[in-house]
């Protein structure tokens, strides 16, 4: 049974009504708080960990939680509610959904909104039971620690984000557990698609599969849910990933751009971003954040700010729209430094219900090259869920659309090479340092990987040439 709890408040809950509410769940439990305040958590006289809390998050948009819990939800509530979630530990001895709900209630009951809790759908595996010190984590191995979810839409959350952060300085990859109705957001399936992370999906018969490629999984003590070695090659995919295109019912359109800029105390970043949401979507973005549901309201000032106060390590930031503006779409935004400058590197996915227009393609390069430094840029099409949603299913490899190649990359190749490959190039910018932009075609043509790979291989410095 799912041990989380969400209350979606009309108004801001203080200090003191945070703390009658964890007095509701159990006043006999001692509050401890960690990572400055943001997290309390509650534990019993042992010391050990049973339930914990998130601050209170104000949401620049009501409809980015509707995304996560359902149409409709905030329907209701003011335009900008407060989300605070609470978990309760995997504990066998504690009625831990108990005591959430408690908690979830009083704040409802005291500020306003509503109480969201899933309907369980996942029997959990005895190796999964018991708790660990971290309110997310249900158990650590020498190679992985293992979260469990029991949503139908499984988000990547503060406390997966906490997760990630804590153990990932460890060396240990991420392992998540969901049911087989379960379905990722477009941030939580970018992570679980690191190769040090894996999406373990549970199915109904109690059998095992990965999310992504749909093989068997069996758990195995010591480094935890692991390909299951007694599977015939001929068995292929569990029957429960092989869907047939109408779970799936749109296209999709994956960009990943990467723009170089020179530093300069006037630098603002998100521009090229904003460019590929309001061409290839209808609308620029509404909302960002560090974990979804993505509190803060769409401002290139406040993402360049948190890329500097960060800088020099590397910084990551989630960004979305709204429903009823523009397509779908969501992304992430990478900002690192480089030798010259700043790299800002958009992964952007745009959801739709009929045949996208691929000729705006051409235009938005040449737009990329007139204002930003155009490193490269791929597209990609997909079939998928319009809504950006990720179902435990086979959804076909994606098929590369087109490619543009910077200055430099055109340098290294030799203009001339880059001008007459296997695949033509259309230059923009300068004559004798262009960036070349190669249609490889629609996305559903058969030979579209061979003709890329072809397309890579040519445009591969020569030897003489490497450094």
């Amino acid at each position: 049974m799912s041990r989380d709890v969400i209350a979606v408040l009309a108004e801001s809950p203080g200090r003191r009504s945070l703390l009658e509410a964890l007095a509701a769940a159990d006043p006999a439990l001692r509050v401890r708080l960690i990572a400055e305040g943001t997290v309390v958590q509650l534990r019993d006289d042992s010391g050990r960990l049973v339930m914990a809390v998130q601050a209170a998050q104000r949401n620049a948009v009501a409809t980015e939680i509707d995304r996560l819990l359902g149409e409709g939800f905030t329907d209701d509530l003011p335009a900008q509610p407060w989300w605070v979630e609470a978990r309760g530990g995997e504990l066998e001895d504690v009625d831990t959904l108990a005591l959430v709900r408690r908690f979830a209630h009083h704040l409802v009951g005291a500020h306003g909104g509503r109480v969201w809790e899933p309907e369980s759908r996942l029997a959990r595996d005895p190796w999964l039971l018991g708790g660990t010190d971290h309110p997310a984590v249900s158990t650590v191995t020498g190679k992985n620690v293992v979260l469990v979810q029991d949503r139908p839409v499984v988000s990547f959350s503060g406390w997966t984000v906490d997760a990630l952060a804590r153990f990932g300085r460890e060396g240990l990859g991420l392992q998540l557990v969901t049911p087989s109705t379960s379905s990722l957001t477009h941030a939580l399936r970018g992570i679980l698609s690191d190769p040090n992370a894996t999406w373990v999906v549970r199915t109904a018969d109690g059998r095992h599969y990965d999310g992504f490629n749909g093989l068997p999984l069996v758990w195995r003590d010591e480094e935890g849910y692991v390909p299951d070695p007694s599977t015939r090659a001929e068995e292929g995919p569990h029957p429960d990933f092989r869907a047939a295109e109408e779970h799936l019912g749109g296209v999709l359109l994956h960009v990943d751009l990467r723009v170089d800029h020179p530093v300069h105390d006037a630098l603002v970043v998100g521009g090229a971003t904003e460019l590929l949401t309001e061409r290839l979507a209808g609308a620029a973005p509404a909302v960002w954040g560090l974990a979804e549901p993505f509190a803060y309201e769409w401002d290139t000032a406040s993402v360049t700010a948190l890329a500097r106060d960060r800088m020099p390590r590397e910084s990551t930031v989630g960004f979305g729209g709204i429903p009823g503006s523009g397509r779908p779409f969501a992304g992430r935004l990478r900002f690192s430094r480089t030798a010259s400058g700043v790299r800002e590197h958009v992964a952007l996915t745009v959801g739709h219900t009929e045949e996208p227009d691929l000729d705006v393609l051409e235009p938005l390069v040449r737009e990329l090259v007139d204002r930003d430094g155009l490193s490269s840029m791929t597209v990609r099409r997909a079939l998928g869920r319009a809504d950006l949603l990720y179902p435990p299913k086979w959804a076909g490899v994606p098929v590369p659309i087109g490619s543009a190649v910077g200055t430099e990359g055109v340098l290294a190749a030799g203009r001339e090479r880059a001008l007459t490959g296997p695949v033509k190039g259309v230059p923009f910018g300068p004559p004798m340092t262009p960036t070349v932009w190669y249609r490889l075609g629609d996305g559903v043509e058969p030979d579209a990987w061979h003709r890329f790979q072809a397309l890579v291989e040519h445009l591969r410095p020569a030897p003489s040439r490497r450094r």
